[in-house]
């Protein structure tokens, strides 16, 4: 069984972040998708709606990277998070953080759209029958 569920999206006002609205408000499961433009805003929302779905820019991040990946975790322990990422050696260093996907900015949108589907479905109680 599907779940409906809120997607955020914390990325800086350009066509990236257009896109990813675009690209999560298809998915079946996600009901609502709210979008945030800074760190302090997106840790505000997720302490009054849990999201299912956390989409970053890593630019937003900055030097705080592990610490606010560590938060969001924290607040939010069953959302799945997904970082765009600028260079293979970001994506590299967040393969020993609690980040679901971290994809290099330009993944195509048909595989990123497949890639967060199947991210979802992981929390689905039948998804292992």
């Amino acid at each position: 069984m599907t779940t409906s569920a809120l997607a955020l999206i914390a990325a800086p006002p350009d066509s990236l972040r257009y896109s990813l609205q675009a690209l999560l408000a298809r998915l079946s499961s996600i009901d609502s998708v709210q979008i945030v433009e800074d760190t302090r805003s997106m840790l505000a929302m997720m302490t009054v709606e849990q999201p299912q779905l956390v989409a970053l820019d890593i630019d937003l991040l900055g030097s705080e990277t592990r610490p606010m990946l560590a938060l969001i975790k924290g607040i939010a322990p069953r959302a799945r998070t997904v970082v765009l990422v600028d260079t293979v050696e970001q994506q590299q260093d967040l393969q020993t953080t609690s980040v679901d996907l971290a994809l290099l900015k330009g993944y195509p949108a048909a595989e990123l759209f497949g890639s967060i589907e199947r991210l979802l479905v992981q929390d689905e109680p039948d998804a292992s029958q």
